[in-house]
């Protein structure tokens, strides 16, 4: 079922909460991660670096006390975006240049890593919620999706590829198009 990412925000996240990580996650939330994206185990110390740059960077999803799935981003500034489109942004140990500093609009938003399988995914709701605020809100969002599931996930929520067959895809934000439409009226 097709949806767009911006209008997750208003389904129902019952069964899941979605909090900012703590440094002192990072360890359980990179072993989450690395179950199902085994690169991503040793990645522990680049986690920890653009999290203690940008605190909103790494989300946890907890089912009660339990934590059940990972939400990790890279806020780009325009820098970033411009070595993300360019494609020579290292994932495996982003530069912090790249990254957009806290309490500043963020230029581009890279979804880095994403475990959410079952009711987990109802964080997604609560992620699309949260990237509605101020700071987020015209951030267009970009992904390499991993996997067929992954594909799967990011086309139905709509994102496209940047280039005709490339592997990056972009979300385009639901305002960012209203104002193309308006600058093409």
């Amino acid at each position: 079922m097709k949806r767009e990412f911006d209008e997750l925000q208003f389904l129902p996240a019952r069964r899941v909460s979605a909090t900012a990580a703590a440094l002192a996650e990072i360890p359980d939330l990179v072993r989450i991660a690395a179950q199902e994206i085994p690169s991503l185990a040793a990645a522990e110390g680049a986690v920890m670096r653009v999290q203690r740059k940008h605190p909103e960077s790494i989300w946890a999803f907890r089912r009660e006390d339990q934590t059940v799935g990972i939400y990790a981003m890279l806020l780009l500034n325009s820098r970033g975006l411009e070595q993300l489109l360019a494609g020579s942004i290292d994932f495996a140990n982003p530069a912090l240049e790249c990254l957009s500093e806290p309490g500043t609009a963020v230029t581009a938003i890279y979804k880095w890593a994403v475990v959410a399988r079952g009711t987990t995914a109802e964080g997604l709701h609560l992620m699309s919620k949260h990237l509605q605020e101020p700071l987020y809100a015209t951030a267009n969002l970009y992904a390499k999706a991993i996997g067929t599931a992954a594909q799967r996930l990011d086309c139905n929520l709509g994102f496209t590829p940047v280039r005709p067959g490339g592997d990056l895809l972009v979300y385009v934000r639901m305002c960012n198009r209203a104002q193309q439409r308006a600058a093409a009226a």
